[in-house]
């Protein structure tokens, strides 16, 4: 029997819940590109930073001269309070934000908070063509301004961007138990062929301004040349992550293959978007408030031009769906038929095929993992998503 939960339900449930495993689950845990699996750091030396120039410093191994020897250093650099990498002033200002700073995380680097206090301010953190990276229990916040035109298009402003460095492309790169807060353009970032990236236990949000508008962005762009640089790779696993109180991309996958499990979204326009034929399996989720729950058509990448996606549902809710309240065009017209529903039965889905590893069978996701039920999950997700990680 279908079970449909009321508003009150789903609040009362946050009283129960176990704590769940933090083990790397995922993409990232895919031995590939000689790589077994992502460590970060893993028993390297331990630095703390309490600035941001001790961050630049620890990140991009300054200390090393030797460029070729840097990213073979492990490094786990531990966050303490806060830090404005806006100090830095290396990155475009805006308007009224003036200062924004941007650190490149080398190779092997765990990047982590020391405490539930630690604090990324007024910047950019990005993996550039790194590997073996984990960043994890770190709020983000202050990267935001009001745009007049509420395109949020001007400045390319994101917490973290995971993205390529010329022809090497960035892989095994863990994002776990963070917070992210408004930002005028993405929370996080995932494009130009960056490859095995596992975003567990993270919280995206709004805030008391107003929702975010762009939540995940996987996959650059729409074009012909993005679509040499992606297809094969961006391969993502999203798991036990809460998305509350924003505009879209829960994410927003281009070209992609991506695994979505234990996710709860709780208020959005257009949460899990899925076109440029990018694969993505939504298994025990649950969306709340949602106009657009999850679509395989939208916006200039259609079905009707051939530039969908694909999208399979299993084991998922979608509860009390937030009606639009203005209908004008044939492309919402379809997207609201056919919200919350697989574009294929479960036996044709395929994930696309994997460009620089093997991929035996397309029609499971090559890890392995123990999904909850969509009914269990709410209480642990809202509960512990975000920062408050007990360090190893």
């Amino acid at each position: 029997m279908k079970i449909i939960l009321t508003q009150l339900t789903f609040i009362a449930s946050l009283a129960f819940a176990e704590v769940p495993s933090s083990d790397l689950v995922g993409f990232a845990s895919v031995s590939a590109y000689d790589v077994d699996t992502t460590t970060g750091g893993g028993k390297g030396k331990i630095v703390t930073v309490r600035t941001a120039k001790e961050l630049q410093a620890a990140v991009e191994r300054s200390d090393i001269k030797k460029k070729a020897d840097r990213e073979k250093v492990p490094l786990v650099i531990r966050v303490e309070g806060d830090i404005d990498l806006g100090e830095l002033n290396n990155d475009i200002p805006g308007s009224v934000l003036e200062q924004v700073g941007r650190v490149l995380v080398g190779s092997n680097t765990t990047l982590e908070g020391a405490s539930s206090d630690a604090t990324i301010r007024h910047g950019i953190i990005e993996v550039h063509g790194g590997h073996n990276i984990i960043v994890r229990n770190l709020k983000f916040r202050d990267l935001w301004e009001e745009d007049p035109a509420g395109k949020y298009d001007r400045f390319g402003w994101d917490y973290v961007r995971i993205s390529n460095s010329g022809k090497t492309h960035a892989h095994h790169v863990w994002i776990d138990h963070c917070d992210f807060e408004k930002a005028y353009d993405g929370l996080l970032d995932i494009t130009h062929g960056s490859d095995l990236i596992t975003i567990s236990w993270c919280r995206f949000a709004g805030d008391e301004r107003g929702p975010h508008k762009k939540a995940i962005l996987i996959g650059h762009s729409s074009s012909e040349n993005a679509s040499k640089v992606d297809r094969g790779y961006l391969n993502v696993t999203m798991h036990h992550c809460f998305f509350e109180n924003i505009g879209d991309r829960a994410p927003r996958a281009r070209f992609a293959n991506i695994h979505l499990f234990n996710n709860v979204v709780d208020g959005a326009e257009n949460a899990t978007i899925s076109v440029m034929n990018a694969a993505t399996f939504v298994e025990n989720c649950v969306y709340r408030d949602c106009a657009i729950a999850t679509t395989f058509s939208h916006a200039s990448d259609t079905v009707g031009k051939q530039r969908g996606g694909r999208l399979l549902i299993a084991g998922s809710l979608n509860l009390e769906p937030r009606a639009k309240p203005v209908i004008d065009s044939e492309r919402e017209v379809f997207e609201i038929e056919h919200n919350f529903t697989s574009s294929c039965p479960a036996s044709e889905f395929r994930f696309n095929d994997a460009a620089g590893w093997k991929w035996s069978d397309l029609s499971k996701v090559p890890y392995r993992y123990e999904p909850e039920s969509a009914e269990a999950v709410v209480a642990q997700v809202r509960r512990l998503a975000g920062v408050e990680r007990v360090l190893k």
